[in-house]
């Protein structure tokens, strides 16, 4: 397995695309600013959402860039599936927000019926 920085290995793909910062993050969802940073692995744990965007926008492994991230190795092979998990994709962290706060809500509310 390589020793590539996370920042190296998207830059290298990035270049080898021939894609801006800002083609890049507009096809991954976050800034440009963020994807420099990025390369220049001045962040220290992006988020899976983040990486799983990046993955579909510069066609790169999700779990490369997982491990590269330092996270725990994400399944890979003939049996693991070559797309990110569906929830990552999907969901950004406002959105989970949203979710927690209706979860909170309903949990409220069933107390209170139970309480009667």
């Amino acid at each position: 397995m390589s020793k590539e920085s996370m920042g190296v290995k998207l830059a290298a793909a990035r270049a080898a695309h021939g894609l801006s910062l800002q083609e890049v993050a507009a096809r991954a969802g976050c800034s440009s600013g963020y994807v420099h940073k990025l390369e220049a692995d001045l962040v220290r744990t992006p988020s899976p959402r983040v990486l799983a965007g990046l993955a579909d926008a510069l066609g790169v492994s999700y779990a490369d860039l997982m491990t590269a991230a330092g996270y725990d190795a994400v399944a890979s092979g003939p049996d693991a599936s070559p797309r990110v998990p569906g929830a990552t994709k999907r969901y950004s962290n406002a959105h989970i927000v949203e979710l927690l706060e209706q979860l909170q809500r309903d949990v409220d509310l069933l107390k209170s019926t139970l309480a009667r």
